[in-house]
């Protein structure tokens, strides 16, 4: 799978699709060539679906903090 398909992919869809490569390789009725192309794109896609989780929890940090300052500054009255 290429990065710009990659990229267009949301976290569900991608996170699929890497069950259903877990799926094929462990049934192992692949060809070597067929089982490497598919674990690369495995790898690529637990890539992307780890770098949505870290995007996602920094955006929940953020937003704790920041409703933290706001519940901190109504304390200052």
């Amino acid at each position: 799978m290429d990065s710009k398909m990659l990229e267009t992919l949301s976290f569900e869809e991608g996170y699929e699709r890497l069950e259903q490569v877990i799926q094929q390789l462990e049934q192992g009725e692949l060809s070597l060539e067929q089982s490497v192309a598919l674990y690369e794109e495995g790898v690529q896609l637990a890539r992307y679906c780890g770098h949505k989780l870290d995007d996602a929890e920094l955006r929940v940090t953020q937003l704790l903090s920041a409703a933290d300052s706001l519940d901190s500054d109504d304390n200052l009255f």
